[in-house]
């Protein structure tokens, strides 16, 4: 018996998908996948998202068209006419930007298709597996599950990018056996080389981006005895260095590297806010840690975002949270006495990079 999700997709006509803003590899990889596979089912997709995808993944436009959505009547039409709305790769409606409260609203059923925890409950059907590697590797087990065979080259391509850039180029603890099988049967039935795909990606940088990876480096501090370090794009930085917001993409591995490092957070500066990006290594989770920031993610992997408040505000704040969600030792255990305006200036003085 197929999942209801996948039955409520074979039963619709009319189908639009989309997925959350700033989308990644994963987040437009499982889009174009998912739509290119419904077409051949002869149905009318539309690929609808609040944002464009960032200059290393336009490339993946060659493979179908995805619409930015504009607030246009036409568009408008498509959420109203739709037999059923999927949402990729994202569980919130604020997360879906614009579109979010659109598509909450709408009449069609709507269907979610995510690994991350914690989905609101607007969702009508949920095919939710937080074990997942990836969004990706969900719509490929839903297209198997109706027909292997009906992956090409375009959506094996499109998963391939989705799978490989959400595992770190399969190097995360969520990489497992079961992964490079599906990696593995991707590449056989797309036909498709590695190589290209990791190119485009991450090897087509501009200089912009290597002088913002040049003043981001000077940021890099380590708090909480080196266990926890934190890098800073600012706008003065992005400014500086006349790169773009989504050039940005990455850094935060580069503090991540560090010996010692157990955790890491990046600070990037918007003209609305700071966004937060969280990384650990190991066990050490900290997704709770974004959580109480209004955000969330996975064990190792997570996000926030703090509107209107000042880059310094927002980096103390964050940094000296740490230890209510993190095990950073006995040392740093918070009592009643300390407040995060102490604690904060205790990380301070706990080594610079």
């Amino acid at each position: 018996m197929a999942h209801p999700v996948l039955s409520q997709l074979l039963d619709a006509e009319r189908v639009v998908i989309t997925t959350h803003i700033r989308p990644d590899g994963d987040a437009l990889g499982s889009q174009i996948a998912l739509g290119l596979f419904l077409r051949k089912l002869g149905k009318h997709v539309t690929l609808l998202n609040a944002d464009a995808p960032p200059r290393n993944l336009e490339w993946m436009l060659d493979l179908s068209d995805v619409t930015t959505f504009t607030g246009a009547l036409k568009q408008l039409k498509k959420i109203n006419e739709a037999d059923a709305l999927v949402i990729v790769d994202t569980n919130g409606e604020e997360r879906i930007g614009k579109l979010g409260p659109i598509l909450r609203d709408a009449t069609a059923p709507k269907l979610l298709i995510d690994h991350h925890p914690g989905p609101e409950n607007w969702f009508d059907y949920q095919l939710l597996r937080t074990e997942a590697s990836a969004a990706g590797e969900i719509i490929y087990d839903l297209i198997a599950e109706h027909d292997a065979d009906l992956i090409d080259a375009d959506i094996a391509t499109a998963l391939y990018a989705a799978i490989m850039t959400d595992t770190g180029s399969f190097r995360y603890g969520s990489t497992t056996a079961r992964v490079h099988q599906v990696i593995a049967d991707l590449l056989e039935r797309g036909g498709i080389v590695p190589e290209p795909v990791h190119v485009a990606i991450f090897d087509t940088r501009l200089p912009s981006s290597l002088r913002l990876l040049s003043r981001a480096l000077d940021t890099i501090t380590t708090v909480y005895d080196g266990q926890l370090a934190y890098i800073v794009v600012s706008l003065d930085a992005m400014n500086g260095a006349g790169a773009r917001s989504d050039e940005a993409e990455g850094l935060v591995s580069y503090p991540l590297s560090l010996e010692g490092v157990r955790a890491v957070v990046m600070f990037l500066e918007t003209p609305s806010g700071i966004k937060c990006s969280f990384r650990s290594k190991g066990d050490l989770a900290i997704n709770g840690w974004a959580r109480s920031f209004g955000g969330g993610g996975h064990r190792n992997a997570a996000g926030a975002y703090l509107r209107d408040e000042p880059l310094r505000d927002a980096i103390d704040r964050v940094i000296a949270a740490a230890p209510k969600h993190l095990d950073l030792g006995e040392e740093y255990e918070l009592s009643d006495e300390i407040s995060d305006d102490d604690l904060a200036l205790l990380a301070s003085f706990q080594g610079k990079l």
